[in-house]
């Protein structure tokens, strides 16, 4: 089976390189530890260290259905639902054309929100054997889930295995 294009877009929108082909995150499962308002984004560079020089997207984000959205054209994440692992880390579920891809969010006070998608391919094998997970066969850094507990294991493993290094893909900043 081949990943089509759709899952390799969503993955440079939330990083989706862990992905499954029905929704883990129930709508009324959704967390919501981010206010509805204006919120700037601003997209960090490869090195996961430094942010753009200024926000790449601005604009109201509100919930709806279990899931953030926002009106304003160009919201990168828009459809991202929410689900809470850990204090203040998050699961995050957004659906592209076929699958649902999954990454990281943590939120702190006063509205600010970093995320990251980790690549299956730099997720520690023995975290990947533990929880049974496995790289896709042809589309090399993808993995796809197929369960709600296994992806907290291996998400969880993974944010203890990288500790204070883990990279940020952007931030989330509310502006009002």
């Amino acid at each position: 089976m081949r990943l089509p294009v759709s899952i390799l877009i969503a993955a440079a929108f939330l990083g989706g390189c862990f992905y499954s082909e029905d929704a883990l995150i129930a709508r009324g499962q959704a967390d919501f530890p981010l206010e509805e308002g204006t919120y700037s984004h601003t997209p960090y560079l490869a090195d996961g260290v430094t942010p753009f020089d200024r926000p790449a997207w601005t604009g109201e984000i509100e919930r709806s259905w279990g899931r953030y959205v926002s009106d304003d054209e160009g919201f990168p994440h828009d459809g991202m639902r929410l689900k809470q692992i850990a204090d203040g880390l998050f699961i995050a579920m957004k659906r592209d054309d076929e699958n649902w891809s999954y990454g990281l969010v943590r939120v702190f006070p006063g509205g600010i929100a970093t995320y990251h998608a980790p690549e299956c391919s730099n997720v520690e094998g023995d975290i990947l054997e533990r929880y049974d997970v496995t790289e896709h066969e042809t589309e090399r850094g993808y993995c796809q889930v197929t369960d709600w507990d296994r992806l907290v294991g291996v998400m969880l493993s993974y944010v203890d295995a990288m500790g204070e290094n883990m990279p940020i893909d952007g931030v989330y900043r509310r502006v009002d």
